[in-house]
């Protein structure tokens, strides 16, 4: 990833945080275009000792780059902060921060996918009433039931970061693991549908985010020069 793909962005995100009409854009209340502090070299790498593998490339030049976490997509971006307990991604200075996430479970492989076609075999499989004799059999076989849903249902977060909050329980995750490293994926479980794919990576999901407020705010990004 080259380091002039974040050329001034840092900069122009700083710069609509002043602008007329910057409180109107959709999440600002979650950011208020305030940036954390970028991660340097060193705790890049202590980051990536806990997550168990390189950061997605992108990513990883964001945070050497432009910043932490803060201003960004929806309400904003979760930072990635150490711990007494290690890593994790965390909703500093965000209003609506999304679901924490640790370094260990980020590194964990991403199978989503599968997960998802399991959990849609199980969601048929419900017990039902009549089929037991008694009540106290109903109960024990929908305990057990509910109990391998739960499983299942969270185990589709592994292997991903929650990165941003989009409102009404629905998230972007990161994809840490696996053939899908680095791609942005939604959380669409609130409205019954799965973990999906966006179908982008980290820097077009940020940058197109940017350009749109600009353009919506009638910000003109300035000249890129070289």
């Amino acid at each position: 990833m080259s380091d002039d793909t974040w050329a001034g962005v840092r900069e122009r995100v700083l710069r609509i945080a002043g602008h007329p009409g910057a409180d109107k854009v959709f999440g600002a209340r979650g950011h208020g275009f305030r940036l954390t502090p970028v991660l340097d070299e060193e705790r890049l790498r202590a980051l990536e000792a806990d997550l168990g593998i390189g950061l997605p490339a992108q990513y990883r030049s964001f945070l050497l780059h432009v910043a932490g976490g803060g201003a960004g997509p929806d309400y904003g971006l979760m930072t990635p902060v150490l711990g007494d307990d290690g890593w994790q991604w965390t909703g500093t200075g965000l209003t609506y921060p999304a679901k924490p996430t640790t370094a260990e479970f980020a590194g964990r492989p991403f199978t989503a996918e599968a997960l998802h076609n399991e959990i849609a075999a199980l969601d048929a499989q419900e017990p039902q009433r009549d089929a037991h004799a008694t009540e106290d059999e109903f109960l024990h076989a929908h305990a057990a039931w509910d109990a391998r849903y739960e499983e299942l249902y969270d185990a589709q977060e592994a292997g991903a970061v929650f990165l941003a909050e989009q409102g009404c329980g629905y998230a972007s995750l990161m994809v840490m693991t696996g053939p899908h490293r680095g791609a942005i994926w939604e959380d669409l479980r609130p409205a019954d549908g799965g973990i999906e794919p966006t179908g982008h990576g980290f820097a077009h999901w940020y940058q197109s985010w940017l350009e749109r407020t600009e353009q919506q705010l009638g910000v003109t990004p300035p000249a890129r020069t070289g």
